[in-house]
């Protein structure tokens, strides 16, 4: 992905999603216009590149070719692609700069495909840290879900600067800690682990996370207010990469004050 500042945070716009209604009719209907607005948009209020998310629903993941040609035609930002789908394939050849495959977990045979897949269309991959059926709570999990998905990066052939590792937000299960917590996650193993990654690869391996998975259910005022608080903890433990509300004035505010610490940028040079 390119367009972030040397020194600053890489900021991707959340809202082509298949939760927003807006964005599902403008696909269902295939309006570009409307498409091409609603990521004008994004790109007005800072976002460096889009996500797109079409849904698990098979007609609209067909229609992933069409989505990058009318943002693109508009606004040659890079995009973000939803990992499965028959259409990925037609998507990533018609993509204009590196495109961005988003995302697969740790499954042995998922992430090779994946692998392979980008390294082949000189493409960026996120992978999450974790694999189905296993919930990941610790930082010894996730860095062994981390190792894993190096050696076998380093093994196919895809740099280690394309890969954005996502060690991902633990949804809280009991009330009561949610309620004590005042709806902020756990953030602590999330920190450590983003620190690790870097030391682990020398700086050279990313770090990427969804602000909005750690805040879901709470009311969008709130969710602005902690991810405001969160955000620059992430970039001191040395995330790379952040999708989140490119429309909210005040998130963003904070986000482009961000820089990257001096010490991964001394290292990643």
């Amino acid at each position: 992905m390119h367009g972030r500042k040397k020194d600053g945070l890489l900021l991707i716009g959340e809202s082509l999603h298949i939760l927003n209604p807006n964005f599902q009719q403008a696909v269902e209907n295939q309006d570009a216009t409307e498409l091409a607005l609603l990521a004008e948009q994004q790109v007005l209020g800072g976002a460096m590149a889009l996500d797109i998310n079409l849904g698990p629903a098979k007609a609209m993941a067909d229609r992933l070719p069409w989505v990058v040609e009318a943002i693109q035609q508009q606004h040659p930002v890079p995009l973000l692609l939803p990992a499965l789908g028959n259409n990925l394939h037609r998507a990533l050849h018609i993509h204009q700069g590196q495109a961005t495959i988003n995302a697969v977990t740790a499954h042995p045979s998922q992430l090779t495909e994946a692998l392979l897949l980008a390294r082949d269309f000189d493409a960026n991959l996120v992978v999450l840290l974790t694999k189905p059926g296993l919930q990941i709570f610790d930082v010894q999990q996730r860095l062994l879900i981390a190792l894993e998905v190096l050696e076998l990066a380093g093994s196919i052939g895809l740099p280690q600067h394309r890969l954005y590792l996502d060690p991902l937000f633990s949804i809280r299960t009991d009330p009561v800690t949610w309620s004590l917590s005042g709806g902020m996650p756990d953030l602590d193993p999330i920190l450590q682990t983003i620190s690790l990654i870097g030391e682990l690869s020398n700086q050279q391996t990313n770090t990427i996370l969804a602000l909005s998975n750690g805040t879901l259910g709470l009311p969008a005022k709130k969710r602005s207010l902690l991810h405001c608080r969160m955000l620059p903890l992430l970039v001191e433990a040395g995330l790379d990469a952040a999708v989140l509300n490119c429309r909210d004035q005040v998130l963003m505010e904070v986000a482009r004050k961000q820089k990257v610490p001096l010490h991964k940028q001394l290292k990643a040079a």
